[in-house]
């Protein structure tokens, strides 16, 4: 992984961070239909990750599988990032770790672990299709240099 993977993916675990304590603030931190929110924040920052390493590696010619590593590595350390905070913070918050377990069909199972789990696995599959996404609408042909490497 390189350097702006951690960038990147810093910057997402940032935008999701902020993102709760400021849904947490508004008291609607337990309604969870608002996460559609967290997908505006994977298509920016797998955005911006994919456009950056294009711009970064101007000689190498490109399919879809690399622009799509190049947004999905950042979005899995940031999903990791703040799958790790996740469960820091719900062994201290016990009114959320509920919340969540009356949602979901095991209840008795969920542990700060197992939610921070279920989140991060979701945040792969968000990652994976916010990078195929992302990498759609880059369209590497609008990057100057472009047409003169295939």
């Amino acid at each position: 992984m390189a350097k702006r993977d951690f960038i990147f993916g810093f910057l997402l675990a940032v935008l999701l961070t902020v993102y709760f304590f400021i849904m947490k603030a508004a008291h609607l931190y337990e309604f969870f239909n608002l996460r559609f929110v967290n997908v505006v924040f994977f298509l920016l920052v797998t955005w911006m990750a994919i456009r950056k390493f294009y711009e970064d590696n101007p000689d190498r010619k490109f399919n879809y599988l690399t622009g799509l590593l190049a947004g999905f590595r950042p979005a899995v350390v940031g999903i990791f990032l703040f799958s790790a905070f996740q469960v820091v913070y719900l062994s201290f918050d016990v009114q959320l770790l509920h919340a969540i377990a009356e949602g979901v069909p095991l209840p008795d199972v969920i542990t700060p672990f197992t939610a921070s789990l279920y989140l991060f696995f979701e945040g792969v599959a968000v990652a994976l299709i916010s990078s195929y996404l992302s990498m759609r609408i880059v369209d590497a042909r609008q990057i100057e240099g472009y047409e003169e490497r295939l």
